[in-house]
């Protein structure tokens, strides 16, 4: 083994997608960020007539991480138009990140959403960072997306269904005059994994609640599902989110709508050094310090106890190495000892899938073929080309965290980030020269924050080598990945959205290790 040193849908399901993603910790600025992008301020004027306004603050248990802010105004034509803003203030290994959410939808007077625009927009060393969807009914049930990085089009997208967003899902719940007991499913648009998906909706009954203005009304009380993410919501006739909550697992998130002063005053720290963590309070526990701190790990026997979810995800990707009966999972180090090596680009029509360049991985940019191919240079065994790329990577990307979603030629020219950086880039590299490549994500072992080790969610790449698939880690500079790598999602960040059903609900106890 060669290896270096180690560096260590609804409004909670799009904030715990967001902090997802910093759990990955991704997406650097460069200079093509200083390009104009869509504003985030409103259009609706809170002062003018007929236009209301309602504030709710985001809390970690009793602290304050965020606040949002809603304005709704009808249209000449009977139709409403929806806006809201999000402003998160995070903490993530002790440095301080701010992120913000935008909503903008317009609904036609029959009551489908007609147009949408979203964005997530965080500030790096004073550049703006952002992503932004807007999309438009197609005339029927669906509708065209487009996305946009920096001002440019990257992709477009055709959903078949119109979908709901945070800001109209609550309406869309109520408008049915639901009753204890209704169970339906809502498409809505998800604006971190800027794709379609689908909320889970039991309702359990009314119940009276008080709003922050003093008035009471018959709430409806409904359980969201959302990726495994199971969330309280109550709402207000009117399909105003009253209090949003998680039930189980995940960082104890909750939404409750406050008045504009309590929203902007109320819960935040009383000093910044005293903010949670989220990195740190994502972490999984470990009954006992692995040695070589994890890197140097070949066989580890965990016994994880977990939701049926996670169980799941286990035998999907560990196969016979997860054993449900005792909640052991056998993780051994990859080995490229054997293996069906071949001259690059690959041949296997199988293969193409892990072979095309997306929306952020651009193995087609003319700059990824051409750094690949200065890294290789002749090298063009599948073997060796891995452990090139992996090496140039991990020497050439300073490892740095800050909040986004990854794109690897936006890395590819800043040259900094964590793992979903590396692993992007990585991945857009080894697909530019025609080496199979996907996406791993899941957790892996490190003592980069508390001194006794602990679990923290991580992403790795996966490479093809003729007849097995073989992990590597160019953020931590290993050839094949240590044996402390736990997969439990593959792919993009919208395959991604599987962890929000883990997250808070892992154990972790260590039956056997071996280096």
């Amino acid at each position: 083994m060669r290896e270096r040193g180690a560096a260590d849908p609804v409004f909670l399901a799009e904030v715990a997608l967001v902090v997802l993603g910093l759990f990955f910790v991704g997406w650097l600025f460069t200079d093509s960020y200083r390009q104009p992008t869509a504003p985030l301020a409103f259009s609706l004027d809170a002062s003018s007539e007929g236009v209301s306004e309602t504030w709710s603050g985001l809390y970690v248990a009793e602290e304050k991480i965020g606040y949002s802010v809603n304005r709704t105004a009808s249209r000449d034509d009977g139709g409403l138009i929806l806006q809201e803003r999000t402003r998160l203030k995070l903490m993530l290994l002790g440095a301080p990140n701010e992120v913000t959410l935008a909503n903008d939808v317009h609904i036609a007077p029959a009551g489908h959403v007609e147009r949408l625009r979203s964005q997530v927009r965080t500030t790096v060393q004073g550049v703006p960072v952002t992503l932004r969807a807007e999309g438009r009914s197609t005339g029927g049930k669906g509708m065209e997306l487009e996305l946009f990085q920096a001002g440019v089009k990257l992709s477009t997208m055709q959903l078949d269904e119109v979908p709901a967003t945070a800001a109209t899902l609550y309406r869309a719940v109520v408008e049915r005059s639901p009753k204890a007991g209704d169970r339906f499913s809502l498409p809505y648009f998800n604006p971190m994994s800027l794709g379609s998906a689908a909320a889970e909706v039991t309702v359990q009954g009314t119940e009276r609640a008080t709003q922050p203005d003093g008035v009471e009304v018959d709430a409806v009380r409904v359980e969201v599902n959302n990726s495994g993410q199971r969330l309280s919501v109550l709402i207000a006739p009117d399909g105003t989110r009253i209090s949003e909550e998680e039930e189980e697992g995940g960082l104890g998130m909750r939404v409750l709508w406050e008045t504009q002063e309590d929203a902007l005053q109320k819960g935040w720290p009383a000093d910044e050094a005293d903010a949670v963590d989220l990195i740190a309070l994502s972490s999984i526990p470990l009954d006992q310090r692995l040695p070589g701190g994890g890197r140097t790990i070949s066989r580890l026997v965990l016994k994880v106890d977990g939701p049926q979810a996670v169980s799941d995800l286990l035998t999907r990707f560990h196969g016979a190495n997860w054993d449900p009966a005792t909640a052991q999972l056998t993780l051994e180090r990859s080995s490229s000892e054997g293996a069906a090596d071949f001259q690059l680009p690959s041949q296997d029509r199988a293969m193409q899938p892990w072979l095309r360049s997306t929306a952020f991985v651009q193995a087609d940019d003319p700059k990824m073929v051409r750094a690949a191919g200065e890294a290789l240079g002749d090298r063009l065994q599948a073997v060796a080309a891995t452990e090139v790329l992996e090496n140039w990577v991990y020497r050439t990307v300073e490892k740095v965290p800050v909040a986004g979603v990854p794109s690897a030629s936006e890395v590819l020219a800043s040259k900094r980030g964590d793992c979903n950086e590396h692993t992007t880039l990585f991945a857009a590299l080894a697909r530019s020269v025609g080496l199979p490549t996907r996406l791993a994500a899941g957790i892996v072992y490190s003592e980069s924050i508390f001194a006794d080790g602990a679990f923290y969610y991580h992403a790795w790449p996966e490479v093809w080598l003729g007849d097995r698939w073989f992990a590597v880690d160019p953020t931590f500079g290993q050839t094949p990945a240590d044996a402390t790598h736990v997969k439990l999602v593959e792919g993009e960040l919208d395959k991604q959205t599987e962890l929000m059903g883990v997250i808070g609900r892992l154990r972790l106890s260590v039956v056997e290790v071996q280096e």
